[in-house]
């Protein structure tokens, strides 16, 4: 009976230890998350940090001018084709004047065609490959090396007998070729595979000096004015194909390289340039046509990394790699796209039309105006002003002939409206560029644009102008755009500190969409509504899990007592890739549920809901 009272004495000291034990662990606990909850972060209404878009305001300034001159000069790139006027024809604004041959220009601008597509193809093509890299599962260990093989130490001395010269084994050749291989491209050549679609593209063989020649162009472009196919004729037209330059001439060899040129997406009335006469070279081509070759050890799309063994680190590499090399084809596609932009502007512009009403003052030929140094067509201007800005080269696809202006002069206080009736073709060099300020990066070639003065009272010539033009792009106007600073960017994409509805701190990751005011606002297309609270993303204290509070009043955003009984709260954040620290909170919330005693004698102890000692 003794030994029993002493052995209830020790639970009891045991259970009193282990009691004190974890109450002191839980008092550190709570003292700790008392400590790390007294942080907060304040944060703000989303509708105080968003804008909608209106159109952007486009600023320049310029010079007046009275009874104007419109000066037409002879074109070294461009050749007219017709002249539509004679001297001392009266003139109105928009009368076309001259054309220019429209030959080259389209060529240019199917050029400039495929160069989008093909920048768009490899930046699909960077995309697939990303989205593999980011689904690969890395490997424990990395992958083996190959280790030098060590020669082992003789154990006795060689004999004198001399050895016999092993024969050299001759290295493998490529096996010849057994398709035709070209170094000259006519209308009769026959390719190897393929059936001239742009699913099945004919597949050429060819010497790297092979050549083609203006009727082979003129076949693939489908210009009929050139080569109409006849019936029994082995290339159709227009057609589509791929030309190879393999190791040693023959189709088994390694490919070296290849591009692609597709005629059946070009217009029906495509000519092929003054510059393609004659037999031109493979790489001359594909420098006219703007098109990239392209190598078989170029990775492709389809690539298996899980076969390769990367490791996590590895991976990461790759994947940063990966997504610079997409920021860089996202810029050459926009590159490509304005070049284009630029080659469709000078095709429509091929039309050259008066910009003042006038009267044709000088008309002579194109070759005596060159010699001269002088302008064959001028149209004097009869009493009305015109206002001469200037505006950067990214902006010329935002601002069109008929466009509206506003202009204010500061020297009597007046505001005058106008239209643009003409936007030059060539940048302004450096000298006269810095007659006027314009918007959009001053880093950029700037061009000329002339507007004609609606109601001219109170101008004088040589006054100096403020000029405003409005413009819209792509942007949707009802759409929700975000300051830029508060978008931060990890590897799972790009995200706001975002509150949920348990007065907490999150990463809400976004789908962005176009960028407007200059880069200052980005579209909102998934991942916020008006009703939202943000946080601005930097400071030390801005993490997920964080108290939020309102900047100014230091109360909570949401209703207090909604925990996460409904909406995205901190702890839910978790699914988005990230976690909190509010998800221990959960956890360990029934740590000490209860401490009962029963007339001194009986005491229950709980942690995580499971009874540990029960004392009676």
């Amino acid at each position: 009976m003794s030994m029993n009272k002493k052995t209830k004495k020790k639970l009891i000291i045991a259970s009193v230890t282990s009691v004190l034990i974890v109450g002191f662990a839980l008092g550190l606990w709570f003292f700790v998350q008392y400590q790390s909850d007294r942080r907060t972060v304040e944060v703000l209404p989303l509708m105080n940090v968003t804008t909608t878009y209106w159109g952007d305001q486009i600023y320049s300034s310029g010079t007046a001018a009275s009874d104007s001159l419109q000066e037409i000069y002879p074109a070294s790139d461009k050749k007219v084709s017709d002249i539509y006027v004679e001297e001392g024809q009266q003139v109105s604004i928009g009368d076309p004047l001259v054309q220019y041959d429209k030959t080259k220009l389209e060529l240019d601008v199917e050029a400039k065609d495929i160069a989008v597509k093909q920048a768009e193809i490899e930046l699909d093509d960077a995309e697939k490959q990303l989205k593999k890299l980011q689904n690969t599962k890395p490997t424990s260990t990395p992958r083996p090396t190959k280790q030098p093989t060590s020669t082992p130490r003789p154990t006795q001395k060689p004999t004198s007998t001399p050895t016999p010269t092993p024969t050299p084994t001759p290295s493998p050749t490529v096996s010849p070729a057994d398709v035709t291989v070209y170094r000259r491209l006519d209308v009769d050549s026959e390719p190897y595979s393929g059936s001239g679609t742009s699913e099945d593209p004919y597949v050429f063989l060819c010497t790297d000096d092979c050549e083609m020649t203006r009727e082979f162009l003129l076949r693939l472009l489908g210009d009929g004015s050139g080569a109409t196919p006849a019936p029994g004729d082995v290339l159709a037209s227009p057609f589509a194909a791929i030309f190879e330059v393999r190791e040693g001439n023959s189709n088994y060899g390694e490919l070296l390289y290849s591009f692609k040129l597709d005629g059946t997406n070009l217009s029906g009335n495509f000519q092929v340039s003054d510059v393609l006469t004659g037999s031109n070279t493979l790489e001359s081509v594909a420098k006219a046509f703007d098109v990239t070759s392209t190598s078989q050890t170029t990775p492709t799309p389809d690539t298996d990394y899980d076969d390769m063994g990367y490791t996590k680190d590895e991976l990461t590499k790759l994947i940063k790699q990966k997504r610079q090399e997409i920021k860089e084809l996202q810029l050459k596609v926009k590159q490509a796209e304005l070049d284009l932009k630029k080659s469709q502007l000078a095709l429509d512009n091929s039309t050259v039309r008066s910009t003042i009403d006038g009267v044709v003052r000088t008309l002579t030929d194109e070759q005596s105006a060159t010699s001269n140094g002088t302008p064959f067509l001028v149209v004097s201007g009869q009493g009305q002003y015109t206002i001469k800005g200037s505006i950067s080269e990214s902006l010329l696809t935002s601002i069109q002939v008929g466009d509206p202006i506003s202009a204010m002069s500061y020297d009597n206080g007046m505001t005058y409206t106008g239209t643009i009736t003409e936007i030059s073709q060539y940048p302004l060099d450096a000298s006269s560029g810095g007659m006027y300020g314009g918007s959009g990066n001053p880093n950029s070639s700037q061009y000329e644009f002339t507007a004609v003065v609606d109601q001219p009272d109170g101008l004088s010539n040589g006054m100096y102008l403020e000029i405003t033009l409005s413009t819209q792009n792509q942007a949707n106007t009802e759409a929700l755009y975000l300051q830029k600073a508060y978008i931060r960017e990890d590897e799972s994409g790009s995200y706001v500190m975002k509150v949920g509805v348990d007065n907490r701190l999150y990463k809400q990751y976004l789908e962005l969409g176009t960028s407007i005011y200059g880069g200052e606002y980005i579209e909102i297309k998934r991942g916020l509504t008006m009703d939202d609270y943000i946080a601005f993303p930097y400071g030390a204290n801005v993490e997920e899990g964080v108290r939020a509070v309102m900047a100014g009043t230091g109360e909570p955003p949401m209703p207090e007592g909604e925990g996460s009984s409904s909406g995205v709260t901190s702890e839910t954040a978790s699914e988005t890739g990230s976690e909190t620290a509010s998800e221990t909170t959960s956890e360990t919330s029934s740590v000490l549920e209860s401490y009962v005693e029963n007339d001194g004698a009986t005491a229950t102890f709980e942690t995580t809901g499971e009874t540990e000692v029960i004392l009676g």
